[in-house]
């Protein structure tokens, strides 16, 4: 499956590229999909953010992404890096107290905000103090309205955004009045960009709603909800590791991750992976063999009378080895997400060490390679015999968490 979206680049006085702002679609006809501009905000974030990068997708410029008051207001923004975005408050929200304490916060946090289709309502000069950009549609202001705006934002850093630049005479116009910033046909039609997407399964998504908003909170059993889905698990790791907790230390384990996350972080997580999950696709045999993967090395090291590994790194080693597969994409672009461990990422792209070892036994078992799983096993002192049945616990766990009807 795939997500999709849509960019628009924005540009400098000299034509040259400033940032994009990205919009969400549902496919390739290039439209505005029918859904709440909360959920496609957060659809866009989720796929964007949680398995890509939004640097991948902006090639390091700028990314100007449109909130509602709702994502806003619940700390959304706060999912992506102050450096990679622009927080694009969009024309449908009211300057209420709410949103001003909002942006007050998110300005002093070092991102930067634009105020989108700006409707010259002098409510909005309550927030004038929080605003980077302010995006003004050339067709809908008068030249006094627009003097009036520039005498009010002198000296206050605020640049101004043309948008619907859609002729060279209505760019040069702009010049003109003072637009610092400019979008439009006339520059370019939103591209739109396709990636792979893996959806978690309705499943997974419905046991963690439930359990996340229990009074009682189980770390334990939040976590082994987690390791049910590889798009969950993937989507965990890659928001824990993000750039923006700012931590020296990887985690490298789910349960690890929900512990350092605490309750509410990983609520937030739930309500954002869950939100973007509407899709009812059944779950596909390659996360099926990559769940049965990741069992098996778990409980080979649990078994592993010599074990030299962890059985969380062992499980992580099983999960995402198929990641390439899953996104089309070479697995060391889709493992530098994660900020995984050296010994993962030796494991699982050059094929080092031990949990290399673990991972060599499964695929050669995979393909009925009775003389490589007898070598293997000899190389790790695991008695052979074991993994007949290891392999069928393993494919058993698989079975139950993705049953063929779910």
């Amino acid at each position: 499956m795939f997500f999709y979206l849509a960019r628009q680049p924005i540009l400098n006085r000299c034509q040259r590229l400033f940032g994009y702002e990205l919009l969400f679609r549902d496919g390739e006809q290039n439209a505005f999909p029918n859904v709440d501009d909360d959920v496609a905000t957060a659809r866009l974030i989720e796929n964007s953010q949680l398995q890509h990068t939004i640097a991948e997708l902006t090639e390091h410029k700028l990314a100007f992404i449109n909130f509602a008051e709702g994502g806003l207001l619940s700390d959304l923004p706060r999912l992506l890096s102050p450096s990679d975005v622009v927080i694009e408050v969009l024309e449908s929200v009211t300057p209420s107290p709410a949103v001003q304490n909002k942006l007050q916060t998110l300005k002093e946090l070092g991102y930067r905000i634009a105020l989108d289709d700006y409707n010259f309502d002098p409510e909005w000069q309550k927030v004038f103090p929080y605003l980077s950009i302010i995006k003004v549609d050339l067709q809908a202001y008068t030249y006094r309205q627009l003097q009036v705006l520039k005498h009010q934002i002198r000296g206050t850093g605020i640049a101004l955004l043309a948008e619907k630049v859609e002729t060279r005479q209505q760019f040069s116009d702009a010049l003109e009045d003072g637009f610092e910033y400019f979008q439009g046909y006339f520059f370019s039609k939103p591209e739109m960009l396709k990636k792979r997407n893996i959806s978690p399964t309705k499943a997974a998504c419905t046991e963690l709603l439930a359990e996340t908003s229990r009074e009682q909170f189980d770390f334990k059993y939040v976590t082994e909800i987690l390791q049910r889905d590889v798009a969950l698990s993937y989507r965990l790791l890659r928001f824990v590791n993000a750039a923006a907790f700012g931590r020296a230390k990887k985690v490298t384990s789910l349960h690890q991750a929900v512990i350092f996350l605490g309750v509410e972080e990983v609520k937030r997580f739930v309500t954002l992976a869950v939100t973007a999950a509407l899709n009812d696709d059944k779950p596909s045999e390659l996360i099926r063999l990559a769940i049965t993967r990741a069992r098996f090395c778990e409980l080979l090291s649990q078994h592993h009378e010599h074990k030299t590994v962890n059985s969380n790194q062992a499980f992580l080693v099983g999960l995402f080895s198929l990641l390439d597969a899953m996104f089309d994409e070479e697995l060391k672009v889709a493992l530098n997400r994660l900020n995984l461990t050296d010994s993962i990422q030796s494991a699982l792209v050059e094929r080092r060490g031990a949990l290399a070892f673990y991972l060599a036994l499964i695929e050669q078992y995979e393909k009925a390679n009775w003389q490589k799983v007898d070598i293997i096993c000899k190389r790790l002192k695991v008695d052979p015999e074991q993994i007949p049945e290891l392999y069928i616990q393993a494919n058993n766990w698989a079975q139950r968490i993705l049953p063929d009807d779910s």
